[in-house]
């Protein structure tokens, strides 16, 4: 029979079961997936899509480094989860965007949405979504108005292929099919946000996500399933539902928006 009284027993907090892995690793692998889309924003829009990016990534770090300097609390600007809501954010903005107005979203995204409810992990809200939606609400001009891409000299109108498709009528219908077809928009040769417009490249960072196991492929899957069922469910013209749900899994913004969905909070 076991001397309990002799054993030695070492109480700890959680968590009791630990790995390699940390949020530094993750958030370096989210950055990595990445960039396959930033690259595409680069040679799709240009050098500004670069500078837009780098001004949301340094304001994000900035800001969460001022706040928690202010604050006296630890610096936790190495977990690298400033850069990654940097890089977001500015993936879910145009690329004309003013650099200041792409400040102001950092600030409200890191301070706000995210210092403010206790940092990495506590927030209830994902910080870049948030912050485009505060952009949205404060700046609606400025965030709907698209850039025609420097690849596509032939395109008349800047409108995306979403914003096309919203309105349901066939005038619309021969918008896009005379500006874009299925493969400049699974390519990325169409207007929009700079991290939505390849679905290519978004499904290349995916994958690498799905390879070093950040994701699983449930949460894709249904996300993109379900946009394709309702699409086709709740169509407002039933003449185009073919054609809507053929376009809509496609769009880059749909694989972009599971990927903010499936990402650890940051």
């Amino acid at each position: 029979m076991t001397d309990y009284k002799n054993l030695k027993l070492i109480a700890s907090s959680s968590p009791h079961i630990r790995s390699n892995e940390d949020t530094r690793s993750i958030m370096l692998d989210v950055i990595i997936a990445l960039l396959p889309a930033l690259a595409w924003s680069v040679y799709c829009f240009g050098w500004k899509a670069l500078l837009l990016t780098a001004v949301s990534v340094v304001s994000c770090v900035f800001f969460e480094w001022a706040y928690r300097k202010a604050m006296k609390k630890s610096c936790m600007v190495g977990d690298l989860s400033a850069v990654v809501t940097g890089i977001l954010l500015s993936f879910v903005c145009p690329v004309d965007l003013p650099w200041w107005v792409i400040i102001i979203g950092a600030f409200f995204s890191i301070v706000v949405v995210k210092q403010l409810y206790g940092g990495i992990g506590c927030n209830f809200l994902n910080p870049a979504l948030a912050g485009r939606a505060f952009l949205l609400a404060s700046y609606a001009t400025w965030m709907t108005t698209w850039a025609i891409p420097q690849i596509r000299p032939d395109v008349t109108s800047a409108a995306t292929p979403m914003a096309i498709m919203k309105e349901g009528t066939e005038e619309a219908f021969t918008t896009l099919m005379s500006n874009y077809s299925i493969g400049d928009m699974f390519l990325g040769k169409v207007g929009g946000s700079l991290g939505e417009v390849s679905a290519l490249c978004l499904l290349v960072g995916g994958v690498y996500l799905l390879i070093r196991k950040v994701i699983s492929w449930q949460i894709p899957v249904a996300y993109i399933g379900t946009v394709a069922i309702l699409t086709r469910r709740y169509r407002q013209r039933a003449v185009y539902a073919v054609q809507r749900v053929r376009r809509r899994p496609d769009a880059g913004c749909h694989l972009y928006g599971h990927r903010l969905c499936h990402l650890p909070r940051h």
